[in-house]
């Protein structure tokens, strides 16, 4: 809504403010000049008001609409929607919140498709853009299109008050995994093939030796741990162990030693 030279009220359009503006401005009018109550003179003075858009749908009316100032505003206000020109967060919140409204003063909260095709002309710009653009599964629910609109368009800031959690320190970095892990391979004099000790156990239950890398015992080594040190079979690689002990079967120890597997 703007005034004219004259200080006139005139409207063109294109949206529900304005014309919400205009429709204030016209009551305001009449009252001044004690016509109030006079229906046809306010239609006739609202007419004088209108210009390019906002004319040529007057013209559009019948005369029964174009003579009642009654029916004439409520035409107004339900021809001119509101528009959404997705500026900004705010603008959102004020489009689906206008629209909530609009449905509920019509009464059609339960009427999905008259939702849809009141809210389809309210889109204009870079909004209209993004309309257009949606899958139609959203296009077509007013209740999946509004949560779209917002997340689309999210506020900037936080306009309410925020609660300002204290942040915990850093976590420690774990300790670094100093494990070592491998093969225990033996050897005798003069003897270039490569054994290694075996995983699997003899009658007696006392480890033995294996050529196959296969069947080699893996032990784990962590010299992290406190004191005594020992070397871990992990992974149950030899049921009901999870060490590996050692002794010797003579004080002399260049002699031949026996190892065997052991509690820890």
């Amino acid at each position: 809504m703007a005034m004219n030279d004259a200080g006139q009220l005139r409207f063109c359009g294109p949206g529900a403010k304005e014309c919400e503006e205009f429709v204030a401005g016209v009551i305001k009018q009449a009252y001044e000049q004690g016509k109030p109550r006079d229906d046809a003179w306010i239609a006739d003075f609202a007419a004088t008001c209108l210009a390019e858009d906002a004319l040529r749908w007057w013209i559009g009316q019948d005369k029964e609409v174009q003579g009642s100032w009654e029916l004439l505003r409520r035409a107004l206000l339900s021809r001119y929607r509101p528009l959404f020109h997705g500026h900004s967060g705010e603008e959102a919140e004020q489009f689906v919140f206008s629209v909530r409204r609009q449905i509920w003063d019509a009464g059609k909260q339960k009427d999905n498709d008259w939702v849809i095709t009141f809210v389809s002309d309210c889109f204009v710009g870079n909004a209209l853009r993004w309309h257009v653009s949606l899958d139609s599964s959203i296009r077509e629910d007013w209740k999946l299109l509004e949560v779209a609109i917002l997340a689309q368009y999210p506020r900037d800031e936080q306009s309410g008050p925020v609660l300002k959690m204290p942040v915990p320190p850093l976590a420690a970095a774990p300790p670094q995994n100093t494990k070592s892990r491998g093969r225990i391979r033996t050897s005798k004099n003069n003897e270039t093939k490569l054994s290694y000790l075996s995983k699997n156990l003899d009658s007696s239950g006392r480890a033995q030796v294996t050529s196959s890398a296969t069947d080699a015992l893996e032990v784990e080594y962590n010299p992290s741990t406190s004191s005594p040190q020992a070397l871990l079979i992990p992974d149950g690689q030899i049921p009901n162990f999870d060490a590996l002990g050692a002794r010797w079967n003579s004080q002399d120890t260049t002699q031949t030693m026996a190892n065997f597997p052991g509690k820890k």
